[in-house]
């Protein structure tokens, strides 16, 4: 179980900062942690379980925090002097 929430916060850390491709090579390790410990305790089933609880509480955590970056993105570019749209930049005007 608290491997599970150490995931789901990682995923929350990656989903603020990175793209959706860093996934792949935490999902990777996340997975062969997950099936060690479990194989080496000599709970097959479980190790397969954990190994698909795990990828799904990473993937969940980005989810999480891509929605808190897009949510801090939007309340950022609100506040934006020029900003009549929310969540987008302001134009650049031409020197004329």
């Amino acid at each position: 179980m608290v491997f599970l929430i150490v995931c789901l916060l990682v995923g929350c850390g990656l989903g603020l900062r990175f793209k959706v491709l860093v996934l792949i090579p935490v999902v990777t390790l996340a997975v062969a942690f997950a099936v060690v410990g479990r194989v080496a305790g000599g709970d097959a089933f479980w190790a397969a379980l954990m190994a698909v609880a795990a990828t799904v509480s990473l993937q969940t955590g980005y989810l999480i925090g891509l929605g808190v970056r897009y949510l801090v993105v939007g309340a950022y570019a609100n506040h934006l002097p020029g900003s009549s749209v929310p969540g987008t930049s302001p134009t650049r005007q031409n020197a004329h």
